[in-house]
Parts: C-alpha cells; structure tokens; sequence
C-alpha cells in the first residue's frame, strides 16, 4: 500500500538532471547536453520538456520589474524505461535565440554611446538571469519530476 502511495506521489521514482555546460556563448545557437535519469524502482518516462527562460529585472526597490521570457523550448516525446538503482541518458539540442534590447542594439550600432549605455543600465539596475528548466512524464504519477539550473549566458 504505501509503495504504491509513494510511486504515485513519485517518491522514490525518477529523478532527473541535465549534464550541461554553465557557461554558454550568446552568439552560440543551441545547448547542447543530456537528460539525466536515475530511479530507486523501474519506471517508464514518455516525454521530456526543456526550456530556457530568461529574467528580465530592471528598477529598484519599488519600482522594480521582472518579466520572464522562454527563449528556446524543445519537447521529446520518448518511451525510456529507467531499471531499479540504473542511470539513463539522453543526448539533447535545445536551440535558442536571445534578442538584444533597444538600448544595447543602439549601442552596438554607435560605438562612442556603449559607455552612456551601460552607465544607464548600471543606474536602472538593468540586469538578465539565465535558467535552463527539465521536466519528465512519468507514467502512473501525479507529481513528475522536474530540474533548474541557472547558467550564464556571456
């Protein structure tokens, strides 16, 4: 009884991670890396989900904003059986574009202004976090596992 209790709450079932770099080139188009799944019992996984999100956080105290933003999302749909105490991986693309803001394009269109720009930035407290979300559907529970990671984007 409390077995089943617990796989279906996904206690003891499928943990996942991802194997990826913490450092990612801004100009690159994709990351590249692995799911990683581990199981204390035999499960089967049927889809995996992948995003990027970007934070957006700008103003202070306040008057402080924060939009969040996917800028690269992929779904596998994929039948994956995960043995009892075995780990299972599966290599991923996540393809990604990240869009400079107004004030930065204008910057990189007139050199002499970076500096003013970057000042104004530093002075709205300007600033954009990077996090890299998994999550797994598990079959035959209600809560699936899911993963974040914060990585930084240069």
């Amino acid at each position: 009884m409390l077995g089943k209790v617990k796989q279906y709450l996904g206690i003891e079932g499928i943990k996942i991670s991802l194997e990826i770099p913490d450092i990612i080139l801004k100009n690159s188009e994709a990351i590249e890396g692995n799911i990683v799944l581990t199981s204390k019992n035999t499960q089967t996984a049927r889809a995996f989900r992948i995003k990027l999100i970007e934070k957006y956080s700008r103003g202070r105290r306040k008057s402080k904003l924060i939009n969040e933003y996917d800028v690269g999302m992929i779904q596998l749909k994929k039948n994956v059986v995960v043995s009892a105490n075995t780990t299972e991986k599966i290599p991923f693309k996540l393809p990604f574009k990240i869009s400079d803001s107004r004030m930065d394009e204008f910057g990189n269109q007139f050199f002499l202004l970076r500096g003013v720009i970057q000042l104004a930035k530093w002075s709205n407290a300007v600033k954009s976090e990077y996090r890299i979300e998994a999550e797994a559907d598990v079959v035959g529970t209600a809560l699936d596992p899911n993963f974040s990671k914060t990585i930084i984007i240069k």
